[in-house]
């Protein structure tokens, strides 16, 4: 995991590559841009570190750039949406959600803060 600023300079030369391929006419302009965002979005994503579920928008770019690539159609898109659930899910099983955990400790801090708080020589 590199900072924040790193990882803009990572995801601005992935782009500038990007662009110098298209500008070559190594792909055509309108699906080829969907694919240099979405290569741009994950590199980005990797060198933060992100999780699966934060990246997953760089893979629906690339994936939306085929559909235009090989030609429109809906079963496609569909194909690709049940993917995405699919191995979404998967991987965030995997890796755990840090945003459940993140409330979990959140809460279990809160409830320390509370117990704190109450007086037990009370009666």
């Amino acid at each position: 995991m590199v900072s924040k600023e790193r990882a803009d300079q990572i995801a601005g030369g992935v782009f500038l590559i990007g662009l110098g391929l298209l500008f070559t006419n190594v792909l055509s302009f309108w699906p080829g841009i969907l694919f240099v965002i979405g290569v741009s979005n994950i590199a980005r994503g990797m060198a933060e570190g992100r999780a699966w579920y934060n990246v997953s928008g760089g893979l629906w770019l690339i994936g939306l750039g085929a559909v235009f690539l090989l030609g429109f159609n809906w079963p496609v898109i569909l194909i690709l949406i049940g993917l995405s659930t699919l191995f979404g899910i998967n991987v965030k099983n995997e890796w755990g959600d840090s945003r459940s955990e993140k409330a979990g400790n959140d809460e279990k801090l809160k409830n320390d803060d509370l117990s704190d708080n109450v007086r037990t020589d009370v009666i």
